[in-house]
C-alpha cells in the first residue's frame, strides 16, 4: 500500500479515528494497531507475512532467553542466523548464483545453478535490522527483555516505519510505547506538516525529476553531457525528495498516532564532509551501522589501519544491503574511501578544515560532487552503464547545451540545493511547525494547490521500496 494512494489515505484516517476511540483501552489499541500494520503489509503480498511472524517469535524468544542462560552467544548467533539467512535467501542468493554461473562461463565449463524463483519482500531489510537491534540490545545489556509479545510484535511490524524505515530501535519505540502518548495541537500540526511537505516531496520533486532521471539512466549511450550531468544531479534530488518524503509521512503519522521517530534526514548536501554526510543521510541506518558493526569490529580502538579496515568493511556491507549488485558494493566502497581519506588526510589539513566562507562553501561543494560521483553506480543497472555515464561526463562540451531543454531543469535543481541551506539554516520547517498565525494555512493551502498542479498523473513506487 503506497502512501500517496487514495487506499491509504482511507486507511489511515480509520486508524486514527480508532487509535483515538480506543486510548482509553491500552491493549484493544495495540491489537488495532498490530491488525491495522498486518493489513497494510498484506496489501502487498500476504503470504510474506509468515516472513514477519517467524522473527517476531524467534526473535521474542530469544530475548526473553538471554536474561536466563549461561551460553548468551549461541542464542544471539540464532537470531543473527535467521535474521541474515532470511535476507541471504531473498535478497541475495540470486545474485550470488549469477555470479558463480558467470565465473563458471568465464571459465569456459558448462557448471550453472539455476536461479531461484522468488519475490523479494517489502521492507526485508528494514524490518531485519529493527529486530536485530532487539535481540543484540538484550545479549549487550543495554535492553531489559520484553515480557509482552504484542509489544514486540507492534514494534516489529508498525506500519508507518515497516517498509522502508525510519530504522526505529526497540528500546526507542519501547520507550514512547510506554510513555505519554497523548498529542496536543502543536504536534498535530507539527504532524500535519511533516506531511503536507513529505507529498510536495515525493509527488511534485521526486516523481517528476524521475521523468527527466530515468530515461538517461536506463539508456545512457542516447544521451549527451549536458542530458547525462543534469540527470546525475537531478538523481541526487530525486533520491533526496523522495527517500526523506517517505520519512516526512512516516513519522507524522505515527506522530498523530501518539508514536514519536528519530529524525533520519537533516539537510545531507549541506554537510561540509563524509562523515557530516553520514550524520545527516539516513541517520537511523547510518548509525546501526556505527553501533551494531563498526564498534563490534573494533572501531577506532586498534590504530589507523585497523581503523580504515572497519570503516571500509562497514560501508562495502552497508553498500550490499541496499540491493544485491556489485554496483551496490562500489558505491558503498566509495563512501569507505571518502570516510577513510579524510581521516587520514583532510582532517588533519588546517587550511582545509578553516572556518572561512569560502573553504566552508569549497567543501560543501567537493562532498557534494563526490556523493554525486557515488549515485551514478547506486542508479545504474549495471557496471557497464556506469562506465558509460561517466565517460560522458569526462566529455564535457557546450556544444550540446540547449536552453529550452537544460536551463529550466538547471534551475530547478539549483534551486533544490539553495533549499537545502534554507532548511538547515533558516529551520523553515520547525518555523512552520511551531507558526501560531496564517503561515500555517497558507502554507498548507500552498501545498494543495503544487500538488493539484504538479502531480505526474503516473504513480511512481518509492525508491527505497526496492531495498
Amino acid at each position: 500500500m503506497l502512501f500517496t494512494s487514495l487506499h491509504f489515505i482511507v486507511f489511515f484516517i480509520v486508524v486514527l479515528v480508532l487509535n483515538q476511540r480506543l486510548k482509553s483501552w491500552p491493549t484493544a489499541q495495540k491489537l488495532m494497531l498490530l491488525a491495522a500494520s498486518y493489513y497494510f503489509y498484506g496489501q502487498w503480498e500476504w503470504q510474506y507475512l509468515l516472513l514477519i511472524w517467524f522473527s517476531t517469535i524467534v526473535d521474542y524468544l530469544i530475548g526473553r532467553r538471554l536474561a536466563n542462560t549461561t551460553r548468551p552467544r549461541r542464542l544471539i548467533a540464532v537470531s543473527v542466523l535467521v535474521n541474515i539467512g532470511f535476507l541471504a535467501i531473498f535478497k541475495y542468493a540470486n545474485w550470488l548464483i549469477a555470479t558463480v554461473n558467470g565465473g563458471a562461463e568465464a571459465l569456459g565449463t558448462a557448471f550453472h545453478i539455476t536461479p531461484i524463483d522468488v519475490l523479494l519482500p517489502v521492507g526485508i531489510s528494514f524490518y531485519t535490522f529493527q529486530s536485530l537491534s532487539y535481540t543484540i540490545d538484550v545479549y549487550r545489556g543495554e535492553l531489559p527483555p520484553r515480557r509482552n509479545l504484542l509489544d514486540y510484535a507492534l514494534a516489529v511490524a508498525f506500519f508507518p516505519q515497516l517498509e522502508a524505515g525510519p530504522i526505529v530501535r526497540a528500546k526507542e519505540f519501547f520507550a514512547e510505547l510506554d510513555g505519554d502518548k497523548r498529542i496536543n495541537a502543536g504536534d498535530v500540526q507539527r504532524a500535519l506538516v511533516l506531511i503536507a511537505l513529505g507529498y510536495v516531496k515525493k509527488l511534485v520533486f521526486a516523481d517528476n525529476l524521475a521523468l527527466l532521471v530515468d530515461p538517461v539512466f536506463d539508456h545512457p549511450a542516447a544521451h549527451g553531457f549536458w542530458d547525462t550531468l543534469l540527470a546525475v544531479y537531478g538523481f541526487a534530488f530525486q533520491i533526496y525528495c523522495d527517500f526523506s518524503g517517505y520519512t516526512d509521512i512516516a513519522t507524522g503519522c505515527a506522530l498523530l498516532l501518539g508514536i514519536r521517530f528519530p529524525k533520519n534526514f537533516n539537510h545531507p548536501y549541506v554537510a561540509e564532509s563524509f562523515q557530516d554526510f553520514w550524520r545527516r543521510w539516513h541517520v537511523t541506518l547510518s548509525r546501526w551501522l556505527r553501533d551494531y558493526l563498526y564498534i563490534s569490529l573494533g572501531g577506532n580502538r586498534n590504530g589507523a589501519a585497523h581503523t580504515y579496515a572497519n570503516l571500509m568493511i562497514t560501508m562495502l556491507l552497508g553498500g550490499l544491503w541496499h540491493g544485491a549488485s556489485w554496483n551496490f558494493v562500489i558505491w558503498g566502497g566509495l563512501h569507505g574511501l571518502y570516510l577513510s581519506f579524510e581521516r587520514a588526510v583532510l582532517f588533519r589539513l588546517r587550511w582545509w578544515n578553516s572556518e572561512a566562507l569560502p573553504m566552508r562553501a569549497l567543501r560543501v561543494l567537493v562532498t557534494f560532487h563526490l556523493v554525486c560521483l557515488a549515485w551514478v553506480f547506486f542508479r545504474a543497472h549495471s557496471f557497464e552503464q556506469s562506465r558509460t555515464l561517466l565517460h560522458t561526463l569526462a566529455h564535457p562540451t557546450l556544444a550540446s547545451f540547449s536552453v529550452g531543454d537544460h536551463l529550466g531543469l538547471a534551475a530547478l535543481l539549483l534551486a533544490l540545493f539553495g533549499a537545502q541551506f534554507l532548511g538547515n539554516y533558516g529551520r523553515l520547517k520547525d518555523r512552520l511547525a511551531d507558526s501560531r498565525g496564517a503561515l500555517f494555512p497558507a502554507a498548507m493551502a500552498a501545498v494543495v494547490l503544487f500538488l493539484i498542479w504538479f502531480t505526474p498523473a503516473a504513480t511512481i513506487p518509492f525508491i527505497y521500496f526496492q531495498f
